[in-house]
């Protein structure tokens, strides 16, 4: 009964302060990461997650229903996060063949880049985790789609490409950079990202051009990228 009326009041102060509530949800997603991180997708279980987070199993469920759940929030916000990548580098004057490059810029260790394939493995065994994979993949290569189609309406992208196809296409380049510190953590990260960017170039660009270099982002926009 005790325990039943602290999670009506629980669930009564998330409704009153939804900004502790959004701060409280991103300690647990960061929790989660660090167990997903430390011990595999399959080897972190919700206790190890709720200890990590210090939390009780009880609580774990106000914010989220799942491990699933947990993953599905992970997607979104790597998703968000390139949408608002994107839209800053065209916005602020960049070229949109600039705007794709500079996704291949984004940091990751190879403990993430490991999860990352991790998570794909088991969206073959797991139907739950394929759909939540299945469906946040269709909504990059969307999003991908939609920035070539802009940038062939500003003449800066090849219009014979087909968008979808195409962003199929740097879909899996973006994965495939992700796979060069499994192969060779000694590799030279700036020279392959250097090189994966001449292959958008030379995939997307209009005549044979170079794309206009994107400018450097002030230490707000960084944060926000983050």
């Amino acid at each position: 009964m005790l325990e039943q009326l602290a999670q009506f009041k629980e669930a009564l102060m998330r409704k009153l302060d939804p900004i502790k509530h959004e701060q409280k949800r991103q300690e647990i997603l960061a929790a989660a990461m660090r167990c997903f991180l430390r011990s595999g997708l399959s080897g972190a279980s919700t206790a190890q997650i709720c200890a990590e987070a210090s939390i009780s199993p009880g609580h774990l469920y106000h914010y989220f229903e799942s491990k699933d759940a947990i993953i599905a929030a992970m997607a979104d916000a790597r998703l968000e996060g390139a949408s608002e990548r994107v839209k800053q580098e065209v916005h602020g004057g960049g070229s949109v063949i600039s705007a794709l490059q500079s996704e291949f810029e984004q940091p990751a260790s190879a403990a993430q880049s490991a999860l990352f394939f991790e998570m794909l493995a088991e969206s073959r065994r797991n139907p739950a985790m394929g759909k939540i994979l299945h469906g946040r993949s269709r909504s990059m290569r969307n999003l991908i789609a939609e920035v070539i189609r802009h940038g062939q309406a500003r003449g800066e992208i090849q219009p014979a490409l087909h968008p979808e196809t195409a962003a199929m296409a740097i879909l899996g380049l973006m994965d495939a950079r992700k796979a060069v510190s499994l192969h060779d953590p000694k590799q030279d990260a700036k020279k392959v990202t250097a090189l994966f960017k001449l292959f958008i170039n030379g995939l997307l660009c209009s005549d044979g051009k170079t794309a206009k270099p994107s400018r450097p982002r002030t230490p707000a926009q960084r944060s926000r990228s983050a």
